[in-house]
């Protein structure tokens, strides 16, 4: 009887190995090579509001701002004048980081909209909404 029942717990036990050794795992690796660089809007800011607050501060955008409220304070300016600002506002808004440009199109919305007054809101907004389009930034739409 012993060798019957050795027999049986060797075939218990070949079945076992088989039925596990059936599966099959596959370990995929990536590596990623570090430059050692490290990208200036990390530069030892957590927060990725504070990342931009601070990229924002660091950059001059009074081009934007002088576009925003263009017109509203002198309407009879020039358009090529007018021109003149969109093009170096949208120089300086592509210097920001794009996660950080809707940031610093509502920084200076809210800027102009101090120096505009409240009767000239709506137009301050308009182009301020139109900046991401008009200067081909990524971001599409920066709610105001």
């Amino acid at each position: 009887m012993t060798k019957l029942e050795l027999f049986a717990l060797t075939f218990t036990v070949i079945v076992a190995f088989s039925a596990v050794s059936a599966y099959k795992t596959t370990i995929v690796t990536t590596i990623v090579e570090d430059n050692g660089l490290v990208p200036p809007l990390l530069d030892g800011l957590d927060n990725p509001q504070e990342q931009c607050r601070s990229q924002i501060q660091s950059q001059q955008l009074d081009h934007c701002q002088m576009h925003l409220t263009q017109g509203i304070q002198n309407p009879r300016r020039p358009f090529q004048r007018e021109q003149q600002h969109l093009q170096q506002c949208c120089s300086q808004l592509n210097q920001v980081n794009p996660e950080c440009q809707c940031d610093a199109i509502r920084q200076v919305f809210n800027e102009a909209r101090r120096q505009g007054g409240q009767r000239a809101i709506s137009q301050i907004a308009s182009k301020a909404q139109r900046l991401p389009n008009d200067c081909g930034l990524e971001v599409q739409h920066c709610p105001l």
